[in-house]
């Protein structure tokens, strides 16, 4: 979010993630080092599923002297190690000097 001088007030990212792990207790794929036997591993499914809604509210102080920010959300979705692409983004202005 930026004020009506460009100024970062405030930013957040969450990201979701799904993840396949091998954990000691499973001998046959920790040990052995069997990373692509899919059956060694535990599922860990920290993502959001289809047609499934996620909602966060955040309080946010600005300055008395605040005119405007700019709201920006983006979902974008991380394929690869430091590669992404941006699925669907949203802008909006929110101006306080109308009444």
């Amino acid at each position: 979010m930026k004020d009506q001088d460009g100024k970062e007030v405030f930013s957040n990212k969450k990201e979701y993630a799904v993840y396949d792990l091998h954990f000691a207790e499973n001998k046959e794929g920790y040990i052995g080092l069997n990373d692509w036997d899919i059956t060694a591993m535990q599922h860990v499914s920290l993502g959001l599923e289809p047609l499934e809604t996620d909602s966060s509210t955040f309080v946010i102080p600005l300055s008395g002297d605040t005119k405007s920010v700019e709201v920006k959300a983006s979902f974008s979705y991380n394929y690869e190690e430091g590669r992404s692409m941006s699925i669907h983004t949203v802008t909006e202005k929110v101006d306080f000097t109308k009444k």
